[in-house]
């Protein structure tokens, strides 16, 4: 008897486990579609850093999105990610690359698909890649967190606290590529 008791509370331990493991993907409530604009980026006093472009279209039944920002120094920030907007919001790839003077500096990259994340910078000459661990549509880099806030804003108003997965990487010099978890909760209004 006392076997069979620890077999079940085994089995309900695991049962447990993969419903929080397997936690569902974000449903599309806002869809997304093509988008032009061009931001300005500042600093925190309001003076003018850079001037930038955000283009936003569907092609293939992906939405790519490309915003670039353009210092005075020579510098280009370039930041790319693609998803899939079905009835969940999947992130499938995202890069982020500075170039000086149209010479690339430093790159990262995750392809969420095959689960591999690089960073490359040229003046140390170092490059390293790695496998990551993605859920699909819980796990996002860059400006797919603003896509995944825009679905989940009524959530979050609601009172809602909801766990993402971050792509980020560790400081030079080992570059690392890492998924960390990022809690989600609204925090209220401010002015």
């Amino acid at each position: 008897m006392l076997a069979r008791t620890r077999v079940a509370a085994l089995c309900a331990f695991l049962v447990t486990g993969c419903l929080v493991v397997s936690s569902p993907a974000i449903e599309v409530t806002e869809q997304a579609g093509a988008a032009h604009g061009y931001p300005g980026l500042r600093d925190s006093n309001g003076r003018k850093i850079a001037d930038g472009e955000f283009r936003q279209w569907v092609e293939d039944h992906r939405l790519n999105v490309v915003i670039t920002y353009r210092l005075p120094n020579g510098q280009l920030w370039e930041e790319k990610a693609r998803f899939r907007q079905g009835s969940d919001l999947v992130q499938e790839q995202w890069s982020w690359k500075e170039l000086i003077h149209g010479k690339p500096e430093r790159e990262f990259t995750a392809d969420f698909v095959s689960g591999i994340a690089s960073a490359h910078i040229r003046k140390d000459n170092k490059d390293v890649s790695d496998k990551i661990e993605v859920e699909p549509g819980r796990t996002f880099a860059g400006f797919g967190f603003t896509m995944a806030l825009s679905n989940l804003r009524k959530r979050l108003l609601k009172g809602e606290q909801l766990e993402l997965k971050a792509v980020g990487f560790s400081p030079f010099p080992t570059l690392k590529p890492q998924v960390v978890t990022v809690k989600l909760s609204h925090g209220g209004v401010q002015q």
